[in-house]
């Protein structure tokens, strides 16, 4: 006798303990309208958001799209990119949404020549 658990099988509680230990991005990017149970958990969980140089405009696009929606649930932000002036990013991210639960914001500079 073979018992086959599905990720839809989980309690709620499971999926916040899952969730805290993502990052906003692999959450939207992987749970987003996958069903309406998940859906209506990701409207409730606290999301921490980290950019990194990589894929620094990439994900402040998908990110900025996706916070319409979501930008209450912000209490994170960090971003890590090789960029001289912030300004624009700041510009994209806080001109568009209002973080009001944000609770730390950190921008880290890498430097170029490492």
């Amino acid at each position: 006798m073979s018992i086959h658990t599905h990720l839809e099988d989980l309690s709620n509680e499971i999926f916040f303990e899952i969730f805290e230990y993502l990052h906003a991005l692999d959450i939207l990017t992987s749970f987003t309208s996958l069903n309406q149970r998940i859906s209506s958990i990701l409207q409730s969980i606290p999301l921490r958001i980290i950019i990194l140089h990589n894929y620094c405009r990439r994900q402040i696009d998908f990110l900025s799209y996706y916070l319409t929606f979501h930008a209450h649930q912000v209490i994170s932000l960090e971003i890590h990119d090789i960029i001289l002036d912030y300004s624009s990013v700041i510009n994209l991210l806080f001109n568009r949404h209002n973080f009001i639960n944000l609770q730390s914001c950190i921008f880290a500079s890498i430097n170029s020549s490492t």
